[in-house]
């Protein structure tokens, strides 16, 4: 016994010290408190942050609410389970634990209420029974592409200039009153390296927060966000400071928060959640802009999270739910596209760079020619990615030793149009930040004709400012202007709103096939390529391409509006989704030799069958079958959910009289197996008329003699009696 018992306790022990760790996100139902929040809303955002909201004129909403503290609590306390991150936007926090003990948590409760409302699983195949299909392979990938010094130093100047940056320096637009944060690997020597010098005596460095070790400490950890925030923030003026060379950022009077969320030496999906936690700091601290030069995609230590193409979709990934978000707080994200386009098996772009609201840059060299290694688009769903582009090949920034140096990678081309795009907005500060995207994209030398390499291309920020009277240039100037994103080359109307074709929308409703298929279909086609967003029933979709289908429609009455987001466009019209039929019909005028089958509902062609055999088919829903007493005629249509309509002939039961209205003679269809008739004719008045007997080989009667009226005749066989009611004329 003792030896049994031992081994049992040994198995037991092996087996919980091997299970395996997952990551999940635990999502809970609600927020109890949210009524006291929207009482005290400097409880969750700063003033700037709700001065952001009303200059924008944002609604505070349930995801400015913070968690509820008890729900953390219950989990945090839960055996075997680590709570790593949270997010308020999401109303999930990030955690780890055996399989076992993630389950387990959706049996919680407070109150004797259930709070936990899903289980999100990092590894994909637990939140399915369906094998994936992602691609699992792990790859050694560098993190960043190191700066290098094997390039001529030199001041910014040609990545500047490439986006017109320049004129904006050169108008006093140098990013001042904006607030940017840089989320990223690390800030070492951010404290101590002469090219941060005028940021650190200027006070410009607002704050930042170690979100990896949980620490206020931030300048630590790796030197790619050095580099990354040298391209927007540093400074070094030649013979100043012991300086010996020139070098400026794009965004120089621009103030900082520094987030390190990416830990280096792993890629894992704690990452993501980090990012989020961060995203939602800088909202609740009033940032404008956030600059985000990471990425995920296939290269997570753990090849189970890896994501598949299909989840570059804007909508799958934790981290890109959480920029779109973002964005509907008000702030502008710039996203590097990613460094694999010289990867045959992954050569797209990497979340969040997907996101429908994310500015994405792409790479170019110093010439503007699109490097090789910058990720392509486009998203799954085909969106246009990446969005813009910027110098990423040769990037004049600093690198680890504090030295002016040059830098390679969409990590490098993304700061680099933060910083600008920072500068337009002061220079624009009234304009959304949707507005202020798309002016950069239609400022962009490819936005007629964008690909999935450079998108819309290198924009141009000269032209936006040199154009304050008519920024969309599209004839009408902006004090009148209704519609200053109006795309570049479009018809607008004397407000300067996009005018359509009248035919520019086909919609096309196909309607259930089959009784409980729930198979309906809304297909909507454009004639005009726009990014127009659509909803039905109030659930958001958009049409970027021309075609857009919303399939599995359950039978119902849906409200669709389409619009284009700052024109004057909003359509809205009611459709229906019929339900499903099944084959129905009716017999008629049988006679002894043939009867007329009417198809009331059924899809044509209607292939008829007689004691089971295929006997006709025709498109015409009324036609004429040959009988014998006792046949069964069955009609099929060409939808075979649709059923089948069959009617047994039992001649027996029938007796008919026609003409009706009558001249002179009434004839008689005998029933199966009678002979004679007895008929008699009541007046009215019930007075009899007529009493006679009719034979199956002289199957009529005279009443010309009678006068004209309507009369009651009573037809008696086999003790059964028939009353027609008859018109003489």
């Amino acid at each position: 016994m003792k030896s049994k018992l031992l081994i049992f306790v040994l198995l037991f022990s092996i087996t919980n010290l091997f299970a395996q760790i997952e990551d999940a996100w635990v999502y809970f139902k609600d927020k109890p408190d949210e009524a006291s929040y929207y009482d005290a809303p400097l409880s969750m955002l700063s003033q700037r942050a709700l001065d952001r909201r009303t200059r924008y004129n944002i609604s505070l909403d349930f995801k400015d609410i913070p968690i509820e503290p008890a729900y953390i609590r219950a989990v945090k306390n839960s055996s075997g389970i680590s709570v790593l991150a949270k997010s308020k936007w999401l109303n999930a926090i990030h955690i780890q634990g055996t399989q076992a003990n993630v389950d387990a948590l959706l049996n919680l409760e407070l109150s004797g209420n259930f709070f936990i409302d899903s289980i999100e699983y990092a590894n994909k195949t637990l939140n399915s029974s369906k094998p994936g299909n992602e691609l699992n392979r792990v790859k050694s990938k560098n993190k960043q592409l190191e700066t290098t010094t094997d390039f001529t130093y030199g001041s910014a100047e040609n990545q500047i200039v490439m986006l017109g940056g320049n004129a904006l320096h050169q108008n006093n637009f140098t990013g001042e009153g904006m607030q940017i944060a840089i989320l990223d690997a690390g800030f070492p020597n951010v404290d101590a390296f002469l090219a941060f010098k005028r940021i650190r005596d200027n006070g410009q460095i607002l704050g930042g927060y170690d979100f990896v070790d949980r620490s206020t400490i931030f300048y630590s950890g790796n030197s790619h966000g050095t580099s990354v925030l040298s391209a927007i923030a540093g400074y070094l003026e030649s013979g100043v400071s012991g300086a010996t060379t020139n070098f400026v950022g794009t965004a120089p009077g621009a103030s900082f928060y520094l987030f390190r969320t990416e830990n280096a030496s792993v890629e894992v999906k704690l990452e993501e959640s980090l990012w989020v936690e961060a995203a939602e700091k800088a909202d609740s601290l009033g940032v404008d802009v956030i600059n985000t030069s990471l990425g995920y995609s296939v290269f997570f230590d753990n090849p189970d999270h890896n994501y598949e193409y299909s989840d570059m979709d804007g909508k799958t990934a934790f981290i890109t739910r959480g920029a779109e978000i973002a964005f509907s707080r008000g702030m502008i994200l710039v996203n590097s596209a990613g460094n694999e386009g010289n990867d045959s098996v992954w050569p797209y772009i990497n979340a969040p760079a997907d996101g429908p609201s994310v500015l994405t840059v792409g790479a170019v060299n110093t010439a503007g020619t699109i490097a090789s290694f910058s990720s392509y688009g486009p998203t799954f769903d085909g969106r246009i990615k990446p969005d813009v582009c910027a110098q990423g090949q040769g990037t004049s920034l600093i690198n680890s030793a504090g030295n002016v140096g040059s830098g390679n990678g969409t990590s490098f081309s993304s700061p680099v149009l933060t910083g600008v795009v920072a500068c337009l907005w002061q220079a624009f500060p009234n304009k959304t930040n949707n507005e202020i995207i798309q002016m950069v994209r239609e400022s962009a030398h490819l936005f007629s004709n964008p690909n999935n390499h450079e998108g819309y291309g290198i924009p141009n920020f000269k032209t936006i400012f040199d154009s304050p009277d008519d920024l969309d240039g599209d004839g009408v100037v902006d004090t009148i202007d209704l519609c200053v994103n109006t795309p570049i080359g479009a018809e607008v109307d004397a407000q300067g709103c996009l005018l359509l074709p009248s035919d520019n929308f086909i919609i096309e409703v196909i309607s259930e096939t089959c009784l409980d298929k729930n198979n309906g279909q809304l297909i909507i086609t454009s004639g005009t390529t726009y990014n127009y967003q659509i909803t039905v029933n109030s659930v958001e979709y958009s049409l970027s391409n021309n075609t857009f289908s919303l399939l599995d429609l359950e039978p119902g009455v849906y409200e669709l509006c389409m619009s284009l987001e700052s024109q004057n466009l909003n359509q809205c019209y009611n459709f229906e989704i019929k339900e499903g039929i099944e084959v129905s019909g009716k017999v008629k005028n049988v006679s002894n030799k043939s009867a007329i089958f009417e198809i009331i509902e059924g899809t044509s062609p209607y292939t008829v069958y007689i004691n089971g055999i295929e006997k006709m088919q025709t498109e015409n829903p009324v036609f004429e079958v040959p009988i014998n007493q006792g046949d069964l005629i069955e009609v099929k249509t060409s939808v075979t959910c649709e059923g089948t309509f069959s009617k047994e002939i039992l001649l027996e039961e029938l007796i008919s009289i026609y003409p009706n209205p009558i001249s002179s003679f009434v004839k008689f269809n005998f029933p199966y197996g009678i002979n004679k008739l007895d008929i008699t004719v009541f007046n009215v008045l019930g007075d009899k008329v007529l009493a006679t007997q009719v034979n199956k080989n002289i199957p009529f009667s005279d009443i010309s003699f009678l006068s004209e009226g309507m009369y009651f005749m009573k037809v008696e066989f086999d003790n059964q009696i028939k009353i027609f009611k008859v018109l003489k004329n």
